[in-house]
Protein backbone atom coordinates (compact mmCIF):
# COMPACT_ATOMS: atom_id res chain seq x y z
CA UNK A 1 0.00 0.00 0.00
CA UNK A 2 1.11 3.23 -1.11
CA UNK A 3 0.66 7.11 -0.46
CA UNK A 4 0.54 9.44 -2.87
CA UNK A 5 0.93 12.95 -2.03
CA UNK A 6 -2.26 13.86 -2.93
CA UNK A 7 -3.46 12.29 0.01
CA UNK A 8 -4.52 9.04 -1.85
CA UNK A 9 -3.54 5.48 -1.20
CA UNK A 10 -3.35 2.50 -3.43
CA UNK A 11 -4.15 -0.47 -2.01
CA UNK A 12 -2.21 -3.60 -4.20
CA UNK A 13 -4.09 -7.09 -3.35
CA UNK A 14 -2.30 -10.21 -2.78
CA UNK A 15 -4.38 -11.63 -5.88
CA UNK A 16 -2.53 -10.42 -8.48
CA UNK A 17 -5.86 -11.18 -10.54
CA UNK A 18 -6.91 -8.36 -8.64
CA UNK A 19 -6.74 -4.73 -10.16
CA UNK A 20 -5.51 -2.61 -7.52
CA UNK A 21 -8.02 0.06 -5.73
CA UNK A 22 -7.35 3.79 -5.58
CA UNK A 23 -9.17 5.95 -2.75
CA UNK A 24 -9.33 9.60 -2.38
CA UNK A 25 -9.02 10.33 1.42
CA UNK A 26 -9.50 14.17 0.80
CA UNK A 27 -12.83 15.80 1.30
CA UNK A 28 -13.74 17.30 -2.03
CA UNK A 29 -15.88 20.18 -2.24
CA UNK A 30 -18.54 20.26 -4.60
CA UNK A 31 -19.98 22.82 -4.26
CA UNK A 32 -19.75 25.80 -1.53
CA UNK A 33 -22.32 23.68 0.85
CA UNK A 34 -22.15 20.31 -0.66
CA UNK A 35 -18.76 17.56 0.09
CA UNK A 36 -18.05 14.20 -0.58
CA UNK A 37 -14.88 11.55 1.20
CA UNK A 38 -14.13 7.99 2.26
CA UNK A 39 -15.60 6.30 4.85
CA UNK A 40 -12.39 6.75 7.04
CA UNK A 41 -12.10 10.34 6.74
CA UNK A 42 -15.75 10.97 7.43
CA UNK A 43 -14.64 9.19 11.00
CA UNK A 44 -11.97 11.71 11.60
CA UNK A 45 -14.00 14.46 13.30
CA UNK A 46 -11.21 16.98 13.49
CA UNK A 47 -11.20 16.76 9.73
CA UNK A 48 -15.01 17.05 9.41
CA UNK A 49 -15.54 19.98 11.96
CA UNK A 50 -12.41 21.98 10.21
CA UNK A 51 -14.65 21.70 7.08
CA UNK A 52 -17.47 23.75 9.03
CA UNK A 53 -20.02 20.23 7.94
CA UNK A 54 -23.08 20.34 9.75
CA UNK A 55 -24.50 17.36 7.96
CA UNK A 56 -22.94 13.81 7.09
CA UNK A 57 -24.81 11.46 5.02
CA UNK A 58 -24.10 8.03 5.15
CA UNK A 59 -25.10 6.09 1.31
CA UNK A 60 -23.79 2.93 2.20
CA UNK A 61 -25.51 0.12 3.14
CA UNK A 62 -22.71 -1.72 4.93
CA UNK A 63 -21.02 0.90 7.02
CA UNK A 64 -22.29 1.62 10.35
CA UNK A 65 -23.38 4.78 11.91
CA UNK A 66 -21.67 7.69 12.43
CA UNK A 67 -22.42 9.26 15.97
CA UNK A 68 -20.64 12.26 16.85
CA UNK A 69 -20.18 14.50 19.82
CA UNK A 70 -23.39 16.15 20.77
CA UNK A 71 -21.90 19.65 21.26
CA UNK A 72 -20.40 19.33 17.68
CA UNK A 73 -24.29 19.95 16.39
CA UNK A 74 -23.69 17.72 13.50
CA UNK A 75 -26.08 16.29 12.58
CA UNK A 76 -25.87 12.11 11.06
CA UNK A 77 -28.01 10.32 8.79
CA UNK A 78 -28.12 6.97 7.17
CA UNK A 79 -29.50 5.34 3.85
CA UNK A 80 -28.59 1.29 3.44
CA UNK A 81 -27.55 1.67 -0.19
CA UNK A 82 -25.93 -1.19 -1.58
CA UNK A 83 -23.37 -0.50 -4.43
CA UNK A 84 -24.88 -2.86 -7.31
CA UNK A 85 -25.84 -2.49 -10.72
CA UNK A 86 -29.51 -3.49 -10.26
CA UNK A 87 -30.15 -2.03 -6.85
CA UNK A 88 -32.58 0.72 -6.90
CA UNK A 89 -31.11 3.69 -5.75
CA UNK A 90 -33.78 6.07 -7.52
CA UNK A 91 -36.16 5.28 -4.79
CA UNK A 92 -33.58 7.50 -2.51
CA UNK A 93 -32.58 10.12 -5.34
CA UNK A 94 -35.49 12.64 -4.18
CA UNK A 95 -35.33 11.98 -0.28
CA UNK A 96 -31.80 12.96 -0.15
CA UNK A 97 -31.42 15.38 -3.01
CA UNK A 98 -34.10 17.54 -0.91
CA UNK A 99 -32.57 16.99 2.29
CA UNK A 100 -29.03 18.15 0.61
CA UNK A 101 -31.20 21.12 -0.61
CA UNK A 102 -33.28 22.06 2.65
CA UNK A 103 -29.57 21.86 4.41
CA UNK A 104 -28.39 24.31 1.43
CA UNK A 105 -31.08 26.89 2.35
CA UNK A 106 -30.26 26.99 5.66
CA UNK A 107 -26.95 27.53 5.13
CA UNK A 108 -25.36 24.23 6.65
CA UNK A 109 -22.66 22.16 4.51
CA UNK A 110 -24.05 18.59 3.59
CA UNK A 111 -20.63 15.81 3.29
CA UNK A 112 -22.01 12.40 1.93
CA UNK A 113 -19.98 9.53 2.46
CA UNK A 114 -19.63 5.78 1.09
CA UNK A 115 -16.80 3.08 1.47
CA UNK A 116 -14.71 4.89 -1.42
CA UNK A 117 -16.34 8.08 -2.13
CA UNK A 118 -16.82 7.18 -5.56
CA UNK A 119 -19.58 5.33 -6.51
CA UNK A 120 -22.83 6.11 -4.17
CA UNK A 121 -21.85 8.84 -3.03
CA UNK A 122 -20.77 10.83 -6.27
CA UNK A 123 -24.43 9.46 -7.54
CA UNK A 124 -26.05 11.10 -5.20
CA UNK A 125 -24.72 14.41 -5.66
CA UNK A 126 -25.32 14.23 -8.96
CA UNK A 127 -29.05 13.22 -8.26
CA UNK A 128 -29.07 16.83 -6.72
CA UNK A 129 -27.43 18.36 -9.15
CA UNK A 130 -30.31 17.82 -11.50
CA UNK A 131 -33.08 18.09 -9.42
CA UNK A 132 -32.14 21.81 -7.75
CA UNK A 133 -29.73 23.07 -9.97
CA UNK A 134 -31.51 21.62 -13.39
CA UNK A 135 -28.28 20.28 -14.72
CA UNK A 136 -27.79 17.58 -17.45
CA UNK A 137 -26.11 14.68 -16.15
CA UNK A 138 -22.94 14.83 -18.33
CA UNK A 139 -22.89 18.92 -17.04
CA UNK A 140 -23.12 17.60 -13.61
CA UNK A 141 -20.81 14.49 -13.89
CA UNK A 142 -17.93 16.97 -15.18
CA UNK A 143 -18.04 19.52 -12.40
CA UNK A 144 -17.75 16.61 -9.47
CA UNK A 145 -15.32 15.20 -11.71
CA UNK A 146 -13.13 18.15 -11.71
CA UNK A 147 -13.28 18.98 -8.39
CA UNK A 148 -12.91 14.51 -7.06
CA UNK A 149 -11.78 12.92 -10.30
CA UNK A 150 -12.10 8.84 -9.02
CA UNK A 151 -15.97 9.99 -9.05
CA UNK A 152 -17.50 7.09 -11.06
CA UNK A 153 -21.30 5.85 -10.49
CA UNK A 154 -21.45 2.22 -11.36
CA UNK A 155 -23.54 1.09 -14.54
CA UNK A 156 -27.07 0.35 -13.19
CA UNK A 157 -26.61 4.04 -11.29
CA UNK A 158 -25.90 6.00 -13.97
CA UNK A 159 -28.63 4.46 -16.00
CA UNK A 160 -31.13 5.53 -13.33
CA UNK A 161 -29.44 8.68 -13.01
CA UNK A 162 -30.21 9.38 -17.04
CA UNK A 163 -34.38 8.30 -16.31
CA UNK A 164 -34.09 10.83 -13.54
CA UNK A 165 -32.43 13.53 -15.40
CA UNK A 166 -35.11 13.25 -18.18
CA UNK A 167 -37.76 12.93 -16.35
CA UNK A 168 -37.06 15.98 -14.44
CA UNK A 169 -36.42 18.21 -18.22
CA UNK A 170 -39.71 16.75 -18.94
CA UNK A 171 -41.11 18.50 -15.47
CA UNK A 172 -39.34 21.68 -16.53
CA UNK A 173 -40.52 21.65 -19.62
CA UNK A 174 -43.85 22.04 -18.18
CA UNK A 175 -43.45 24.68 -16.07
CA UNK A 176 -41.43 26.94 -18.74
CA UNK A 177 -44.93 25.86 -21.01
CA UNK A 178 -47.20 27.10 -17.90
CA UNK A 179 -45.03 30.27 -17.67
CA UNK A 180 -45.06 31.23 -20.68
CA UNK A 181 -48.74 30.23 -20.89
CA UNK A 182 -49.85 32.49 -18.29
CA UNK A 183 -47.61 35.34 -19.25
CA UNK A 184 -49.55 35.29 -23.09
CA UNK A 185 -52.97 35.29 -20.82
CA UNK A 186 -51.77 38.29 -19.39
CA UNK A 187 -50.80 39.88 -22.18
CA UNK A 188 -54.19 39.42 -23.73
CA UNK A 189 -55.96 40.50 -20.88
CA UNK A 190 -53.96 43.38 -20.70
CA UNK A 191 -54.24 44.34 -24.35
CA UNK A 192 -58.14 44.21 -23.75
CA UNK A 193 -58.18 46.40 -21.00
CA UNK A 194 -55.89 48.80 -22.98
CA UNK A 195 -58.25 48.81 -25.99
CA UNK A 196 -61.65 49.69 -23.85
CA UNK A 197 -59.85 52.15 -22.23
CA UNK A 198 -58.21 53.52 -25.78
CA UNK A 199 -62.44 53.08 -27.01
CA UNK A 200 -63.80 54.76 -23.92
CA UNK A 201 -61.11 57.63 -23.92
CA UNK A 202 -61.46 58.30 -28.06
CA UNK A 203 -65.40 58.83 -27.10
CA UNK A 204 -65.36 61.07 -24.16
CA UNK A 205 -62.59 63.29 -26.58
CA UNK A 206 -65.06 63.40 -29.10
CA UNK A 207 -67.93 64.11 -27.22
CA UNK A 208 -66.78 67.34 -26.51
CA UNK A 209 -65.68 68.64 -30.24
CA UNK A 210 -68.33 71.05 -31.02
CA UNK A 211 -68.25 70.12 -34.50
CA UNK A 212 -68.83 66.80 -34.43
CA UNK A 213 -71.71 67.67 -32.13
CA UNK A 214 -73.21 69.72 -34.30
CA UNK A 215 -72.79 67.55 -37.39
CA UNK A 216 -74.30 64.41 -35.21
CA UNK A 217 -77.01 66.82 -34.44
CA UNK A 218 -77.76 67.57 -37.91
CA UNK A 219 -77.53 63.73 -38.70
CA UNK A 220 -80.44 62.76 -36.38
CA UNK A 221 -81.98 65.48 -37.28
CA UNK A 222 -82.18 66.29 -40.87
CA UNK A 223 -85.45 64.76 -41.86
CA UNK A 224 -86.88 67.72 -39.37
CA UNK A 225 -85.03 69.92 -41.71
CA UNK A 226 -85.54 68.21 -45.22
CA UNK A 227 -88.35 66.53 -46.21
CA UNK A 228 -88.44 66.60 -49.96
CA UNK A 229 -91.81 66.37 -51.73
CA UNK A 230 -92.03 63.09 -53.99
CA UNK A 231 -93.11 65.62 -57.07
CA UNK A 232 -89.67 67.28 -56.60
CA UNK A 233 -88.04 63.78 -57.72
CA UNK A 234 -89.62 63.64 -60.84
CA UNK A 235 -90.37 67.26 -61.89
CA UNK A 236 -88.42 70.32 -62.03
CA UNK A 237 -88.44 72.04 -58.77
CA UNK A 238 -89.88 76.14 -59.08
CA UNK A 239 -87.75 79.13 -57.53
CA UNK A 240 -89.92 78.96 -54.64
CA UNK A 241 -88.53 75.56 -53.59
CA UNK A 242 -84.76 76.64 -54.53
CA UNK A 243 -85.06 79.98 -52.65
CA UNK A 244 -86.67 77.62 -49.71
CA UNK A 245 -84.00 74.81 -50.11
CA UNK A 246 -81.06 77.39 -49.87
CA UNK A 247 -82.51 78.86 -46.72
CA UNK A 248 -82.55 75.63 -44.95
CA UNK A 249 -78.94 75.15 -45.99
CA UNK A 250 -77.97 78.65 -44.83
CA UNK A 251 -78.81 78.02 -41.61
CA UNK A 252 -77.55 74.33 -41.06
CA UNK A 253 -73.87 75.86 -41.89
CA UNK A 254 -74.20 79.01 -39.61
CA UNK A 255 -75.14 76.15 -36.69
CA UNK A 256 -71.96 74.67 -37.71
Amino acid sequence: MTVDRNNSIVSTSSNANLAPVVVDYNISQITPYVFVTAEDTARQFPKVFSNGINCVINVAHELPYIVFPPSSRIESLKYPIEDTPTFPAAQYFDAIADRIAHNVATNRRTLLYCHHGRSRSVTFILAYLIKHHNLPLPAAFALVKERRQLALPNVGFWSQLKSFESYHQQQQQKANDSVILKTLQHSVTYGEQMLHKMTDGVERVLAQVPFVNTLTDIQSNFPKYYQPHPSWIYSQPDQHHHNRYYRLLAGLFQRI
